[in-house]
């Protein structure tokens, strides 16, 4: 365990990424000094979060950065690996280390920690949860993306409670356990879980028993709150003594959806409480009315979660309402950028099949007589294939797709066993419909999408951008063209 009493500065290898630019100004603001390094130029919104913290960094590795820092503590990005020279000499010369998820702990260990994980909607729960809680109870928080709200992706505060995004990602190169065991949470949302990472976790079950342990670990007096509509998070709830929540909009559950309405950017949903313990008896049972201004059917999930938490924890609904109806979402989640000659440009980080389906099928629900433009850049080779299946059955609701080369990320271009191609394939024998002509295309690189969508957009259109990596700059870029 990391002891912070001995610690004065700590150097960042990798702080340009969302959760380490995080962690770095997190340690800023609590008076350590801070350092850091990157491969590259850093990119909004993580630049944005340190040049605003006004903290110094290195643009390239060198390990006479790490010589020179003379910090007490390295902090490696999960990314980062002995290849790169900066930590090459942090293990060769067995200089004190750790992920920043460990460090997170130390700095958090007074708080009541509640985690939120899962294969999709953690960063917008946690966000939602950050953001009510920072109001009501000056609690602090960590997400893996920018509030709208906030401009930050972190809050440091003097209340109960600390709020992470939990990720099931290693926590170092050479340390496969996940980030969200580092937390030990006292309380534990779980969204959902299917099966991610194929780079880390070679079937669903080694993923699966992850998840059981993270129920394990949590304390007697502990809280887990958890999807009843998700099949593989029940049979894990089922095997706990912890005291256990339940959310649901299809199936039983403590908290349950008993009505949607959709009102101009609006979503209206009634939620039968059968638990909440701060309410008289002769109230449960009741149906309590939330509004909020994010769409879609996964951000009804990710506000029931909210709910379903404070209420359990004792929160009324006033003081929830007062909040959820005002939070704007995440940066890069349905983040609608702008609207240009009647083409309207929504931005999304939707990289797995089930968030890809969830977020164009948003967009037709939202923009029904809209012609939907999906522009995808698959990422990963290993995620790419392994999910192929799933993949191909995500874009029924688009009209024109365009699919970029796979972002490899972490992974070796050389190592690819999937192409781009074999998305297309898949695309076409599912859904017959985009065999037709210009319906689907492959785009080699950002330019010649944007060469594509200048050429054929048309006012009344939506386009729908979802990319991690090259791409997820090209809503802007757009927007300027058009």
């Amino acid at each position: 365990m990391l002891n912070l009493e001995s610690i004065k500065k700590i150097y960042f290898i990798g702080i340009g990424g969302i959760g380490m630019s995080a962690a770095a100004c997190i340690a800023n603001e609590l008076g350590f000094a801070v350092e850091g390094s990157d491969s590259q130029e850093v990119y909004s919104p993580a630049k944005n979060v340190i040049d605003s913290a006004k903290l110094n960094y290195h643009v390239g590795y060198n390990s006479e950065n790490v010589k020179n820092s003379r910090a007490d503590l390295y902090v490696l990005s999960a990314g980062e690996g002995v290849e790169n020279p900066e930590v090459k000499f942090v293990v060769e010369n067995n200089l004190p280390r750790a992920g920043f998820a460990e460090l997170l702990y130390a700095i958090s260990k007074e708080n009541l920690r509640m985690v939120v994980t899962g294969t999709h909607g953690k960063t917008t729960t946690a966000g939602l949860l950050g953001h009510v809680l920072m109001h009501v109870d000056d609690s602090s928080f960590f997400t893996g993306g920018v509030l709208q709200n906030f401009g930050k992706n972190f809050y440091s505060g003097s209340g109960h409670y600390f709020i992470f995004e939990g990720d099931e990602y290693r926590e170092q190169f050479d340390d496969p356990t996940p980030k969200f065991h580092f937390y030990k949470p006292d309380i534990l949302v779980l969204t959902n879980l299917e099966f991610d990472h194929p780079d880390l976790f070679a079937t669903f079950d080694d993923l699966q028993r992850e998840f059981e342990q993270l129920i394990a670990n949590l304390p007697k007096d502990g809280l887990l709150v958890y999807n009843a509509d998700d099949i593989n998070l029940s049979h894990l709830a089922m095997n706990t003594e912890v005291t256990s929540v339940s959310y649901a909009i299809d199936n039983e559950a403590d908290y349950k959806i008993e009505q949607v309405k959709y009102e101009n950017d609006y979503t209206t949903f009634e939620v039968l409480n059968r638990l909440s313990k701060n309410i008289s008896s002769h109230l449960l049972g009741q149906t309590e009315e939330y509004k909020i201004q994010l769409p879609g059917k996964l951000n009804i999930y990710n506000s029931l979660a909210v709910v379903a938490t404070l209420r359990a924890l004792g929160f009324s609904q006033e003081q929830i309402q007062l909040d959820l109806v005002s939070y704007k979402g995440i940066v890069r989640r349905f983040e609608i950028v702008g609207v240009k000659n009647g083409i309207i440009l929504i931005d999304d980080y939707a990289h797995h099949p089930t968030a890809v389906k969830a977020t164009l099928d948003t967009a037709k629900m939202r923009y029904p007589n809209a012609r939907i433009w999906a522009i995808f850049e698959p990422h990963t080779f290993s995620r790419t294939k392994a999910t192929l299946d799933d993949l191909a059955k995500s874009f029924d609701a688009a009209d024109k797709i365009l699919i970029s080369e796979i972002y490899p990320a972490r992974e070796k271009i050389a190592d690819a066993t999937v192409e781009s191609e074999d998305v297309i394939s898949a695309i076409k024998i599912h859904n017959s419909k985009f065999i037709i002509r210009n319906s689907i295309r492959k785009v080699i690189n950002k330019n010649g999408a944007l060469n594509i969508l200048k050429a054929e957009l048309k006012a009344g259109d939506v386009v729908m951008i979802m990319a991690v990596g090259d791409f997820n700059r090209l809503a802007y870029e757009l927007k300027e063209i058009l």
